[in-house]
């Protein structure tokens, strides 16, 4: 936020954080150097399994031969947002909120700026591409960033200027404001529009460089269009999202889908710990990032159907929900012991969602709150033909023992400033 004077990351002038690598003792604002991606010297053959499949130190550094331009902002780094928004959430202090909403703004000055199209580099003067010889699309991971494989001479593109979408999306679970996805529609539409006719087929751009878009695929320009689709909960935002399995049981098809999602991620759980199993690696032979292709963690069906929810992963760290759930009791977050929930419909003012105590003895009790930090506010809910006045972010559902029901909740949704204070504290 450029408030340590030893750590000038951000500049409050331009609105940029100056560079695609900084951190705790400040921006790098010279070329980055394979070195500075891959580390110090290492030992690999016969002992390091690399990710990208080098053979040896020298192919690590080749690697990063072109990862040169990282002077001036880039839309990664609106993932920093998550860490301001945290930080609000902790304690409501307006300085969060305020330093988040001038960032983002400032991102989506320049996405109208540029034709709708997000730049992949802001010079230290503000300007568009003002570190890349003025192109737009330049810089490291931008439009244009594509990189020669060491290995085999294959060319890799290697664009992620849709991960600064995190960063809408933090802004837009502050305010509610569709200012925030509109910049991010039409990027979809303007990209898409540049399709071309090749063997009787429509393809499609997802790069941009010197001679103009190119990667042109069968597949369309879809990057961010079903967080769109969520937040706005739109019908004319629905048809940029590709086919979803997920979305198609909300709208009442595929009713399978809960039990073939839930069989693939055990499955999935079951092939990781073999994987784990099988690993013939020792420590000495064992980089950090080795064991995560071992993760069994598979959350996704679980997030979208108990929670209604988006699967954050690494690149967004905020949870985006409709519902989450608390054990009062164990003052602790999550379902409680024997309760089951599945969200079975969702629109922009309600949400179906079916509880089930399994316990056949005791009972339970879950509150339910209106998203992942009570940014949406519960105005009813029905049980049959009960309808109960709510009127606040909370309620608590006591389920006799093996009893369930469907309850529709009715939510005026982004009612609240978020937060990270659980509901017995509020």
């Amino acid at each position: 936020m450029g408030e340590d004077p030893g750590a000038p990351n951000y500049d409050p002038q331009h609105k940029i954080i100056r560079s695609l690598i900084n951190g705790s003792r400040g921006p790098m604002l010279r070329k980055a150097t394979g070195v500075d991606w891959a580390g110090d010297p290492i030992e690999i053959a016969n002992r390091f399994d690399l990710g990208h499949g080098e053979e040896n130190y020298e192919q690590m550094i080749a690697h990063f031969k072109d990862y040169n331009d990282v002077a001036g902002d880039h839309p990664s780094n609106l993932a920093a947002t998550s860490l301001a928004l945290n930080a609000y959430m902790l304690n409501r202090e307006p300085k969060y909120k305020r330093w988040l909403l001038e960032y983002v703004d400032a991102w989506r000055q320049r996405m109208r700026d540029n034709g709708q199209i997000i730049p992949s580099n802001i010079g230290l003067d503000g300007a568009i591409g003002g570190e890349t010889s003025g192109k737009w699309y330049g810089g490291v991971y931008g439009w244009g960033f594509t990189v020669v494989v060491p290995q085999d001479g294959s060319l890799a593109h290697r664009n992620t200027t849709h991960l600064g979408f995190a960063g809408f999306m933090n802004a837009f679970l502050l305010t509610g404001d569709d200012k925030y996805l509109d910049p991010w529609r039409k990027q979809i539409d303007k990209i898409n529009a540049q399709k071309k006719r090749v063997n009787g087929q429509d393809v499609y751009p997802h790069m941009f460089g010197d001679d103009g878009w190119y990667d042109f695929t069968p597949a369309k320009y879809s990057y961010n269009a079903l967080e769109i689709y969520y937040h706005s909960m739109r019908a004319d935002d629905l048809p940029r999202v590709p086919a979803n399995a997920w979305l198609d049981y909300l709208h009442g098809k595929n009713a399978n889908f809960p039990e073939q999602a839930l069989r693939a991620d055990l499955d999935h759980v079951r092939r990781q710990v073999q994987g784990m199993r099988a690993d013939a690696s020792t420590p000495d032979t064992r980089l950090a990032d080795d064991a995560l292709k071992f993760s069994p963690a598979s959350i996704q069906s679980l997030v979208e159907l108990m929670q209604g929810g988006l699967i954050g992963g690494k690149n967004r760290l905020i949870l985006h929900c409709r519902l989450r759930y608390f054990d009062s009791q164990r003052r602790r977050a999550g379902l409680p012991q024997d309760v089951a929930a599945l969200v079975e419909t969702m629109s922009a003012d309600a949400v179906e969602v079916r509880l089930v105590n399994t316990n056949q003895l005791h009972a339970r009790t879950v509150v339910i709150q209106a998203g992942a930090y009570a940014e949406h506010e519960f105005t009813s809910a029905a049980l049959g033909k009960n309808t109960t006045h709510i009127g606040g972010p909370s309620f608590t559902v006591r389920l006799a023992p093996g009893a369930g029901g469907r309850l529709k909740l009715r939510m005026k949704r982004y009612a609240h400033p978020p937060t990270l204070t659980f509901p017995w504290d509020r």
